[in-house]
């Protein structure tokens, strides 16, 4: 297997760069150093091209690699000049280098956290070309196609893809089209962008929010990247269930922006009248970029900056309520006045936009606060040990002041994970949990986020009293006992993967059979549908439109086969045309509607039939899409198995 993704290791690279380098570049300008720059960088990447490539449908210019060269390279002008102007006046302080000790720490555990993700990854996707076996795979991979065929990614654009004109959030999208070469590699692709998300982009993204909030610890650092792994809730959840490609790339940077965001903030507080602007400019820039990329990759995941921010920054002005002036009370007051107008009015635009459709609970109150406790979201299996260090974490925060709004947060998730599997109140969970559709693998994704760096404090205490209590033992200092934890991680993870390779997903009284990854002919996708799109290259004119049952597969002929077809995505349209397609289009010799309903759909040629369709959730039985042998006014062009394409010959 492992040959397999070497041989694919080009295409990993682009990812590489096209993740990394534009926002390292903005970095450099903006003089950001060390993990700030690296961790920042991505997050900085996807929002600088989510937002170029609205720009560039706006303006007519194409999606491409040379005017995406071009314009990052004219942006990065543009903020070099502004920093300069802004700088001009004040000599910047670059931020004093990091030890070699610290470096290696925190270079130990991005190996460690990163190589796990890596490992994790990779064996439950098995080989660097698989096709996630879900709905959501269908849309994400045929928007990727769609971008190359059309030239524009932006968020404004994309729904087009189906017919659509409203925003849809197209920064994965923007990132992943950048990476595919052409329509051939677009699968290999996508699996490529995850495997930078999980085993770079949130390993280094954790590590600077644990370093923030825990005020640069090296220890807390260093195992939060080490811990990235710990919990199969987030990253390795979010390819499996989905396929949530875009909610993944929005929870890997998150962490980074509301890290960049209360770095701003806090230079802002500290720094005099006349220096704050100058001071917070760097950073500053960074989080707007990171915000963005957050937002126009899953907008909920806006919701998640927000409350870490504002959480972390009520406690901070909470501590200094008392002693503080009545000025700086008012301004405290007016602040989070705004902060948390701003944020339940996202929260409660996003819950309307999502609409009603809310997954149904299938966990008890007490089942579900046991998930929470073990770390066992969404019926993943449970996480003993990283739950216990959350505990240590938990009762650290507690104590100390500054850790205080962490518990918070965490019981916040927890309280929303609660309500989304454990209850089916309409308007409470529609309010709380219509963000993420009410949706508990969503939500579960969210709490790494808070569990690793609690984890990573409780650790990194555990560390720090052993070390005082056997401080004359050398082997037992401080920096070899991180090491030695994160040896242990490691071993732990590597074993886990070892023993179990693939962690199959249950959903309520379902379990999955194997990775959603894998083909067979009992899969969304069989081996012979997925031949026969393939082929269809061979089989079809250019300008061919096929018609086809969606949910049965079939709509991946768009990106597999290079065809037009109808429709594009899982779901079938919603119209009498439809309707009359669904049920009656092998039966076009008898039924002139049928004719009238293909005009309505632009008179597609040719029809797969993978099958009747099926009964469970994003399923539908279409009789009039299958069993065309020996229906007059079709022509069987290719069979591939029980797959096969029918040239429509009722309506010439």
């Amino acid at each position: 297997m492992i040959t397999d993704w070497l041989a694919h290791s080009g295409l990993f690279a682009l990812g590489l760069v096209v993740v990394f380098l534009p926002g390292l570049l903005i970095g450099v300008v903006l003089r950001l150093r060390g993990l700030t720059l690296w961790a920042a960088a991505p997050a900085v990447s996807v929002g600088l091209l989510s937002l170029l490539a609205i720009i560039y449908s706006f303006i007519g210019v194409r999606w491409g690699h040379v005017s995406v060269a071009a314009g990052i390279a004219l942006i990065a002008l543009i903020v070099w000049a502004v920093s300069f102007a802004v700088r001009r006046r004040l000599r910047a302080a670059v931020p004093r280098g990091r030890s070699r000790v610290s470096n290696a720490l925190l270079a130990a555990g991005l190996v460690v956290g990163g190589g796990l993700n890596a490992a994790r990854l990779l064996t439950y996707v098995g080989a660097p070309g698989a096709l996630s076996q879900t709905n959501d795979a269908v849309f994400h991979l045929n928007a990727l196609r769609w971008i190359a065929e059309t030239g524009t990614a932006s968020s404004l654009d994309v729904s087009g893809l189906i017919g659509g004109t409203t925003f849809y959030p197209a920064a994965w999208h923007a990132v992943a089209s950048l990476v595919a070469l052409d329509v051939e590699s677009i699968p290999v692709a996508a699996n490529m962008v995850s495997l930078v998300i999980a085993a770079i982009v949130w390993p280094l993204s954790i590590a600077l929010f644990a370093r923030v909030i825990s005020h640069g610890s090296r220890t807390v650092t260093a195992l939060a990247a080490a811990l990235s792994a710990g919990l199969l809730a987030f990253p390795q959840l979010m390819f499996e269930w989905g396929v949530l490609y875009p909610y993944a790339l929005s929870l890997a940077v998150a962490p980074a922006a509301a890290a960049l965001t209360i770095m701003t903030v806090r230079v802002w507080m500290g720094e005099a009248p006349g220096a704050k602007l100058r001071r917070a400019s760097a950073t500053g820039t960074a989080a707007v970029f990171a915000v963005v990329a957050t937002t126009l990759a899953q907008p909920s995941s806006v919701l998640v900056w927000g409350m870490l921010v504002m959480l972390w920054l009520t406690g901070t002005i909470l501590r200094g309520y008392g002693s503080g002036d009545r000025l700086f009370r008012i301004r405290s007051l007016t602040v989070l006045l705004v902060g948390w107008t701003a944020v339940v009015a996202v929260w409660l635009a996003l819950a309307y936009l999502a609409g009603t459709v809310l997954w149904r609970s299938y966990r008890g109150v007490l089942g579900a606060a046991s998930d929470v406790l073990l770390n066992s979201h969404s019926l993943l299996p449970a996480a003993v040990a990283v739950s216990a260090l959350m505990v240590a974490g938990i009762i650290v925060a507690v104590r100390n002041p500054r850790l205080r709004w962490l518990v918070v947060a965490w019981a916040g998730v927890s309280l929303l994970y609660v309500v989304g599997v454990a209850t089916d109140l309409p308007v409470v969970k529609r309010v709380l949990t219509g963000p993420w559709y009410g949706d508990s693998f969503r939500i579960a994704a969210i709490v790494p986020l808070i569990v690793v760096p609690l984890a990573a404090i409780g650790l990194a205490t555990l560390i720090r009293m052993t070390g005082r209590r056997w401080s004359s033992v050398t082997l037992l200092g401080r920096t070899p006992l991180t090491a030695i934890a994160m040896i242990v991680i490691a071993i732990v993870g590597a074993v886990g993967v070892i023993v179990a390779p693939v962690v199959l997903l249950r959903v309520a009284a379902e379990t999955d059979e194997q990775s959603r990854y894998a083909m067979d002919d009992d899969t969304y996708l069989s081996d012979d549908e997925y031949t026969l799109l393939r082929d269809l290259p061979q089989l079809v004119p250019d300008d061919a439109l096929i018609v086809a049952n969606p949910s049965t597969g079939a709509a991946f002929a768009y990106v597999l086969g290079d065809r037009d077809i109808v429709p594009r995505t899982w779901s079938p349209p919603q119209s009498t045309a439809w309707d009359t397609l669904a049920t009656s289009l092998r039966d076009v010799d008898d039924d002139p509607a049928v004719c009238d309903a293909l005009v309505a759909y632009g008179a597609p040629g040719y029809v797969l039939d993978f099958g009747i369709g099926g009964t469970r959730p994003g399923e539908y039985l279409m009789p009039g899409m299958t069993d065309f042998d020996g229906q007059p006014g079709f022509t069987e062009v290719a069979r591939q198995g029980d797959a096969s394409l029918w040239r429509i010959t009722a309506c010439e």
